[in-house]
């Protein structure tokens, strides 16, 4: 799955949770997860590590987009919106985040 295709099948009600097929940890103000799936390690920044921490509950995009526009408030609402969706997309295609 492509992060495209995933990214073109959420909308801002779609409903996203992390998968419980990955393990993860926070160091400081970033986040590091290791995928049961292929066993990689990956590291997330600041603000992606903060998007990992809202889907550790079923959260829609909106309220993911909005709870980031709330913690950062120099980004605009779209660009917000298209990081989130990007980021989102990369997670669901590493089966890392599920659409619920």
């Amino acid at each position: 799955m492509s992060i495209v295709s995933s990214r073109s099948r959420l909308a801002l009600d779609t409903t996203v949770v992390a998968s419980s097929q990955q393990v993860s940890c926070d160091v400081a103000d970033e986040a590091v997860l290791l995928s049961m799936h292929d066993g990689e390690y990956y590291g997330l920044n600041e603000v992606a590590a903060t998007i990992w921490k809202l889907v550790q509950q079923p959260r829609t995009v909106l309220e993911i987009r909005d709870a980031l526009l709330d913690e950062y408030t120099d980004i605009h609402a779209d660009e917000c919106q298209s990081a989130v969706l990007e980021f989102l997309g990369e997670m669901i295609s590493l089966q890392m985040v599920v659409l619920i």
